[in-house]
């Protein structure tokens, strides 16, 4: 994914501050809105915690972040992560809030969570459920382990992930499906642009023949898409394209769905020999260019040279 991510809204933060600090918060219930993470619900300490996680329950919806402030045993209070998401959301907002949670946690601080969960029932997922979520440690971590800690278990979910992403999470429309046959059997510098629109994979754009000089005037501009063109040279390339000044959810959502795209184009007969990523479409002749000039030197490289038989003895070049 970009390097743009969502922001912790300062409401937020300052709120996160003050119950580390006074213990005083039992629940954060926090949404996205507008790109920024916001605190919808504050519950404050006011019975035993699980009890309070019975209101709790009862009081959110989804999706949401649930933010749990719970005794530590060997240090401060800390927070465990529930990420509600139900399997009924639309697939965008799916993947919207997988990413909002590495982005919350990163953002506050990953020493402060002791836990972390995903479910799609609320109701059903226990307060002795939150418990088990609770890493085991026998003592307090270090900032150091703590990153190390984490990075395991995101280098595990993105496994998870790549795995699920065998699956499409998006439909494919019957004229995006003859689009890419059609595609598939093109000898010119065809060239398919690809958008999703309602949870769909749809045709933004076909043509049998494009100069690659003309890429640039062909491409949206402002927002992200998936773009294969045909270059005689390297075969079918597969564009990326995320421009800056796209909205954050969208660069999610197709970030995410990326690995979908180029896994489904195997089954219209497509294989790509390039994937490159680019944020602004004005650049898009040139990272061709450059792709097939590295490919180039690299064979260069690696051509072996040419063996010249020795001379005979006594049969030196004639002068």
């Amino acid at each position: 994914m970009n390097s743009q991510i969502l922001r912790v809204g300062d409401a937020l933060t300052t709120l996160f501050q003050q119950a580390q600090d006074g213990n005083s918060t039992r629940c954060l219930d926090v949404k996205v809105e507008n790109e920024t993470l916001v605190c919808a619900t504050a519950f404050p300490v006011d019975e035993a915690p699980e009890a309070q996680w019975a209101n709790i329950q009862a009081s959110t919806t989804a999706p949401s972040l649930l933010l749990f402030h719970i005794a530590s045993s060997n240090g401060p209070w800390k927070w465990i992560l529930i990420a509600h998401v139900a399997d009924t959301l639309p697939a965008r907002e799916k993947m919207l809030y997988a990413s909002a949670r590495d982005c919350l946690k990163q953002q506050l601080g990953l020493s402060y969570f002791v836990g972390d969960v995903h479910t799609t029932d609320l109701a059903a997922f226990t307060f002795h459920d939150v418990l088990s979520t609770m890493h085991n440690n026998s003592g307090p971590l270090s900032e150091k382990e703590v990153l190390l800690k984490e990075e395991a278990r995101l280098e595990r979910d993105l496994s998870v992930k790549a795995s699920a992403m065998s699956v499409m999470p998006f439909g494919l429309t019957p004229a995006c499906a003859a689009a890419l046959d059609t595609f598939a059997i093109a000898t010119s510098p065809a060239f398919l642009s690809l958008h999703l629109e309602n949870e769909a994979l749809v045709v933004a754009k076909a043509l049998p023949n494009v100069h690659e000089s003309l890429l640039s005037s062909e491409m949206t501009k402002h927002a992200p898409s998936y773009v294969l063109y045909r270059v005689s040279s390297t075969g079918v390339v597969f564009l990326y394209v995320c421009p800056d000044d796209a909205p954050v959810r969208a660069k999610m959502t197709y970030s995410t769905a990326k690995a979908s795209v180029l896994a489904l184009l195997p089954a219209h007969h497509i294989a790509i020999d390039k994937t490159i990523e680019i944020t602004d479409v004005a650049t898009v002749a040139d990272a061709i260019r450059a792709d097939v000039a590295t490919d180039l030197d690299e064979a260069t490289l690696v051509q072996p040279k040419a063996f010249a038989r020795p001379a005979a003895p006594g049969r030196g070049r004639r002068k």
